[in-house]
């Protein structure tokens, strides 16, 4: 039996640039039709309009097209562009603040954990282990009601809500643990976290992140390397962070960030 629907490209993953290919298609399928014959032309139309609806594209292969002939300044206009690359904000340094508040040392080789640090997240991710304990610590993190959160397990990703609006997204439920147990053990580290600018405290739980050797939910090794993603309307190397056990993504970025950044 044909699906109809197409769940993985409609409602929340619907893709706009895919979505915007497909009504250009569909305009020019229908103009087409209408100088033979108006009455079909509608048909076109409206049938053509209600497979992109339901199926997310009128075309079978779009996302594939979409990827090879959109160039990036269009990809750009839907938010789907290659990030840019640009140099760390300079109103805040997270290195210097993680140095400062003794969280990372130099080992000789690149900036690990310091072991006192260390130890302080791994008692806080290990008081991590229900979901209630997840959702109190993310209102906590939050600042709103533990009734107010809920969480979203879509493909690769976590989502965070709050009554029900999407209010930021993590590699993985993982990485939102590894998060929530940073921020614990910031807090009881350093006064001086409470004063970290917003625009800047996600950079710095994302620092920590990819310092960690172990994954904070199944305590299993991480391997870092890169790899090439790919999206529906592109494709781009990254270098990521994954847990050798349970496959988590813990810690993703743009390698051409990471060049830029060296």
């Amino acid at each position: 039996m044909i699906r109809i629907r197409r769940p993985e490209y409609t409602g929340d993953n619907r893709c706009l640039p895919c979505t915007a290919v497909n009504l250009a298609l569909a305009a020019v399928l229908t103009g087409g039709v209408a100088l033979v014959s108006p009455p079909v032309a509608a048909a076109v139309a409206v049938g053509s309009l209600a497979s992109i609806y339901v199926r997310g594209y009128l075309v079978p292969g779009t996302p594939e097209l979409t990827k090879r002939y959109l160039p990036e300044r269009v990809l750009a206009w839907f938010g789907k562009g290659a990030a840019p690359v640009s140099p760390p904000e300079a109103d805040f340094d997270v290195v210097s603040f993680l140095d400062r508040a003794g969280v990372v040392v130099d080992d000789g080789d690149d900036v690990a954990l310091a072991p006192a640090f260390e130890r302080r997240f791994e008692a806080a991710a290990f008081d991590l282990d229900t979901e209630t304990a997840v959702t109190a610590a993310a209102a906590d993190l939050l600042a709103v009601d533990p009734d107010r959160v809920s969480f979203v397990a879509g493909g690769a990703s976590w989502r965070v809500l709050v009554d029900g609006s999407i209010l930021g997204q993590w590699e993985s439920r993982a990485a939102f643990v590894a998060d929530l147990a940073a921020h614990r053990a910031l807090s009881a580290r350093t006064d001086e976290w409470a004063s970290v600018p917003d625009a800047a405290r996600g950079r710095t739980l994302a620092a920590v992140r990819a310092c960690l050797e172990t994954c904070p939910v199944c305590a299993g090794g991480i391997r870092l390397g890169t790899e090439t993603v790919s999206s529906c309307c592109r494709e781009y190397e990254v270098v990521a962070a994954t847990c050798a056990d349970c496959d988590a993504r813990l810690f993703e970025t743009d390698a051409r960030t990471v060049a830029a950044a060296e």
